[in-house]
């Protein structure tokens, strides 16, 4: 049934529920937008295809199990597991098993939406089993509940409403319950002696050997906990402190590539051209202190 023949709030007294939407112009060049959006109840031998199909899809079970096809590999679907696919490849879902397959479907699309599953895809298989479910339900919960209202305010609450989605959901593999509390404390340790001491000269060696951790261990832990390694890290603290000084001071290039612990100031104008856009010297006649007394 669609939303024109049942009201939006049976959705949590057991009903199906399909909501199909159609963005404004608006919408369609500048926000995140729903294409449809259901609640569902499914039994014995339900299968969907999709392929060559712009959109993105993202798929909550409530409860009993669901299976995906996706990328030539099967995946089990229990309750509280997400699942985001790229429709344009093919992807297949449906039960598993004889109990009732209870789900939540949301086809989406918009602006920036390639960023988001780029960057989830990165990090994560298709499937992952959400920490705090809660978080996730409430705000599909509202998503299907607000769609009754056809208007750009509407539009704007529900691109808000996908963006925290698809943040919750970017922001699950640095989540963790069950980490050892020492190795997070290791890495706070490090990213803040990163955050203090950007103008020393600092090498991946060198921080293990400070810290009298394994080099490849602290690696892969601080790019599990912040999401970058602790180069990477590093440059985007000296990148920030540069733009400091180029905003607020006259020192020369050089004295500032120097002063965020990049010496070498051809290596420093690359790099801070690739993080920001334009060159320091560009960056600073755009935003440099140009009050006077």
């Amino acid at each position: 049934m669609t939303t024109d023949q049942k009201n939006n709030g049976s959705l949590w007294n057991g009903d199906p529920v399909v909501i199909v939407r159609t963005p404004s112009a608006f919408a369609k060049q500048s926000l995140l937008y729903i294409q449809e959006i259901g609640y569902f109840q499914k039994t014995s031998a339900f299968r969907m295809e999709r392929k060559e199909l712009t959109s993105f899809l993202l798929v909550f079970t409530l409860s009993g199990k669901g299976e995906l096809q996706y990328r030539e590999k099967k995946y089990i679907l229990n309750p509280h597991d997400l699942f985001f696919v790229n429709c344009e490849e093919y992807v297949q879902y449906g039960i598993s098993g004889h109990e009732t397959w209870e789900f939540i479907s949301l086809y989406l699309y918009g602006n920036l939406i390639e960023n988001f599953y780029e960057q989830f895809a990165k990090h994560n298989k298709p499937v992952i089993s959400l920490h705090n479910p809660s978080i996730v339900l409430n705000k599909l919960h509202t998503l299907i509940c607000g769609q009754s209202d056809r208007s750009l305010s509407s539009e704007l609450l529900t691109s808000r409403l996908i963006g925290e989605l698809l943040t919750c959901v970017l922001q699950h593999p640095y989540e963790y319950p069950h980490a050892n509390t020492d190795t997070i404390s290791e890495v706070r340790r490090v990213q803040q002696f990163l955050d203090q001491s950007y103008s020393e000269r600092i090498t991946l060696d060198s921080l293990a050997d400070m810290f009298e951790l394994n080099k490849f261990n602290l690696a892969k832990n601080f790019k599990k906990q912040i999401g970058f390694s602790p180069i990477d890290y590093l440059i985007n603290v000296r990148i920030t402190a540069a733009q400091g000084w180029l905003k607020t001071s006259d020192i020369s290039i050089v004295d500032i590539a120097r002063y965020v612990g990049i010496p070498n100031t051809s290596h420093f104008i690359n790099l801070f051209k690739e993080h920001i856009g334009e060159t320091p010297h560009s960056f600073r006649k755009k935003w440099g202190n140009r009050s006077k007394l």
